[in-house]
């Protein structure tokens, strides 16, 4: 996973006008979706995936089994989580909300559910 650092990156476009917290907080969020979503993702890619995750938030029924989990992958400017509930990267910004669907290509679920029952 990239660091999120590196899609801080102030942006300019052909006016050389700078991108807005909304703008750089959905270009962030839709990197992140793309990433997960990619077909051709490894076991080493999960793994580095995880590397960078903050906090997880496991989602259990009543009897304590697992359901789904949250992974917060950015915090402190931009917070940005990755819902495996929603299936959407939700981030958050400010007074910006951006939510951005992805299909779990890199098998985060199914990792998390292992992990869970360790």
């Amino acid at each position: 996973m990239q660091v999120v650092k590196e899609r801080i990156k102030t942006v300019r476009d052909k006016e050389g006008r700078r991108e807005t917290c909304g703008e750089q907080l959905r270009r962030m969020c839709k990197s992140i979706a793309q990433e997960i979503s990619d077909d051709n993702n490894t076991m080493k890619q999960l793994e580095a995936f995880m590397d960078g995750v903050y906090d997880i938030r496991y989602i259990v029924d009543r009897e304590k089994r697992y359901y789904s989990a949250e992974l917060m992958v950015a915090g402190g400017g931009p917070t940005i989580w990755v819902n495996l509930n929603t299936m959407e990267v939700e981030g958050y910004w400010g007074g910006d909300r951006v939510n951005v669907p992805f299909r779990d290509s890199l098998g985060l679920d199914d990792y998390l559910e292992e992990m869970y029952g360790c």
